[in-house]
């Protein structure tokens, strides 16, 4: 158990200090030690289980010196001087005594008013270091004083040059005084022994490795996971600069976040495995920065089958995995899409998707599938603009030649035998290709190799477009019969900007879990969510992921505002930017100071070490600033 041991030099003083130790439990040891041993004395209490130590003068300094143990000194009052003063004046005849005093630097309290309250001519001697004692109390003798007050070596060399000593005397309050001291320390201690125990506890039971550095930028602590990664020891990491450790992670922005910054985030490579890197200051209560933690998260690049993920991106071979109940719709247009699709899908009729990019065509194109009858077979996808006019018929309808075992090529048609065929960007087919698939679709039959033959081959086709096919035919840019063969039945898929419910759910669910994957645990205020409804998202879904993906990443704190928002919008679509709100004016009722701070931060996209740059102050002094003019909020 934790404890306080108080180390003294003379017995007189040990029964003082039990007596002014009565009721203070944590004061468990009160001895008498030589001051040559006490560093050894310290120690053997250390040992038994004490974490404070009180000592005074010569003694203090020794166990200061030789162990790193927080050390209460013993100090003297104004009322232990004052009756020192006193006694002076009963060893002297001088009306106005000489008096010299040697103490160590710390351990007197203001004596400026002694001369004039008790008489004398006073002459304090401090030294710092146990070897500057021998020399100040020889310069206190040599300045002739008729008394000198000291320890035991002062009183000692003072008797051999036969000048008058006393030695140092401690009234009770200058006990009382270092125990409740050493009882706060003590208490200081046991709560940062539970905080400590608290963020061991935190760092060795999560799957993300941790590294904690110190003001300094050197490593004091590391979990078992980030030693796993980096292959070594914790001795062997202690004390070396975090930027040498880390290579990815330079001394500059290291000293940029010890020095107030913001986080910093980064990906990194440890031994061939990705990670996001977050490097945080740990900020006192006061604002002062007292080092800071480096989490690193693996990024593991694998296909999940989630049948809620949106973009309809997932396959597994030729089959599809999605149906109607993974489609979200609040929005009553998107419901009629889905109702309209989901009636459709027991057609055996061509199906046309008419909707912008990026929408859930493709997780439509699905869901019909997986409820028509063609469901037991293939989903096949071709991308007509991806590939060239020449090339289209041969992708579509192969060369009819067989191979080894007898069978003929047919293209993607053939593939999806049975199943379901989604061409997507059915626009970009040439007039070669649209005649021909009107022909496989009415007729049964294309042309290959400059032949037209039977094409025995069950598909069902679902064709997709973001143009508009009708304005097209009309002016001559898209057969007129392909086109009415394919809009029979058409689902036309609203834009994410005509769908606010569907917006604000998927947005959410997007950022959600961004933060899960990337294990970023940030928070989207309303604001911030309020800016991103306010947008077009012309390219909905993708633009959605990659915006939300890259705004988790590059957040430096944990709530993400609308500023946060403003600021990358700008910096992807530039192009937009004066779709974006500008940036919030000082409000009328905010002092001057507070509107030349809100205009830097503007200025400097709210990047506070460059605010403090242009404004000449430290990035600490700015974030006391902030919060006292309350501009965060």
């Amino acid at each position: 158990m934790n404890h306080i041991a108080m180390l003294l030099p003379r017995e007189e003083l040990v029964y003082q200090a039990r007596l002014q130790a009565r009721g203070h439990d944590a004061v468990t040891e009160i001895r008498c030690i030589a001051t040559e041993h006490a560093v050894e004395e310290a120690a053997a209490s250390i040992r038994g289980g004490a974490s404070i130590l009180i000592a005074r003068g010569l003694q203090a300094l020794r166990i200061r010196a030789g162990l790193n143990v927080p050390v209460v000194s013993i100090r003297l009052t104004a009322q232990g001087i004052g009756m020192l003063l006193r006694k002076v004046r009963t060893l002297t005849d001088n009306p106005r005594p000489r008096v010299a005093m040697v103490v160590v630097d710390d351990m007197l309290c203001d004596t400026s008013c002694c001369e004039l309250l008790f008489g004398v001519e006073l002459q304090i001697f401090t030294y710092r270091t146990e070897e500057e004692y021998a020399q100040v109390n020889r310069t206190a003798l040599d300045s002739c004083p008729d008394v000198i007050i000291g320890g035991d070596v002062t009183v000692e060399m003072a008797r051999a040059a036969g000048v008058k000593s006393l030695f140092w005397d401690f009234t009770d309050d200058s006990f009382q005084e270092a125990i409740q001291a050493a009882e706060t320390a003590l208490q200081a201690d046991q709560r940062n022994q539970r905080a400590n125990a608290q963020i061991d506890a935190l760092l060795n039971n999560t799957t993300n490795g941790y590294i904690q550095v110190s003001r300094a930028g050197l490593v004091t602590k590391c979990n078992e996971i980030m030693l796993d990664d980096l292959e070594t020891t914790l001795d062997a990491l202690r004390g070396r600069p975090l930027a040498e450790v880390i290579p990815g992670i330079g001394q500059d922005v290291v000293s940029g976040v010890l020095d107030g910054g913001a986080n910093y985030s980064t990906f990194l490579h440890i031994h061939y495995q990705a990670m996001v890197a977050i490097l945080a200051p740990i900020r006192l209560e006061s604002g002062e920065v007292d080092g800071a933690i480096l989490s690193c998260h693996k990024v593991h690049h694998t296909i999940q089958l989630d049948p809620a993920i949106e973009d309809g991106e997932l396959l597994v071979g030729n089959l599809a995995q999605r149906t109607f109940d993974n489609v979200h719709h609040r929005s009553a247009a998107m419901a009629r899409a889905v109702e309209q699709a989901r009636l459709f899908s027991r057609s055996e009729d061509p199906i046309l998707l008419s909707g912008p990019q990026g929408s859930e065509i493709r997780l439509l194109a699905q869901c019909i599938h997986n409820n028509s009858a063609n469901r037991a077979g293939p989903f096949i996808q071709l991308s007509c603009s991806a590939i060239d006019p020449d090339e289209q018929m041969t992708a579509l309808f192969g060369t009819g030649y067989k191979n080894k075992d007898g069978e003929a090529d047919l293209g993607v048609f053939g593939m999806a035998e049975n199943g379901t065929l989604l061409l997507q960007e059915v626009d970009k087919l040439s007039f070669t290709a649209q005649s021909n698939i009107y022909q496989a679709v009415r007729y049964k039959r294309v042309i290959q190799r400059g032949l037209e033959r039977p094409l025995r081959v069950n598909v069902r086709l679902i064709a997709s477009t973001e143009a508009d096919l009708w304005a097209m035919a009309g002016e001559g840019g898209f057969r007129a019969d392909l086109y009415y063969l394919l809009s029979g039945l058409r689902v036309d898929i609203p834009p994410l900007k005509n769908r606010p419910e569907d917006l604000e759910d998927i947005l959410q669910k997007t950022f959600r879990r961004t933060c899960e994957t990337f294990h970023r645990y940030h928070v989207l205020t309303a604001g911030g969510l309020q800016l991103l409804l306010s947008r077009d998202w012309p390219g909905n879904i993708i633009q959605v992921n990659s915006f939300i993906e890259r705004l988790v990443l590059t957040a430096t704190h944990r709530t993400i505002d609308e500023n946060a928002v403003r600021r990358l919008w700008v910096q992807m679509y530039p192009e937009r930017a004066a779709d974006a709100d500008p940036a919030p004016a000082p409000t009328a009722h905010q002092s001057r100071e507070a509107q030349r701070i809100v205009q830097a931060l503007a200025r400097n996209d709210g990047n506070r070490a460059l605010t403090a740059q242009e404004l000449g102050i430290s990035t600490t002094t700015l974030w006391r600033r902030i919060k006292k003019l309350g501009i965060e909020s």
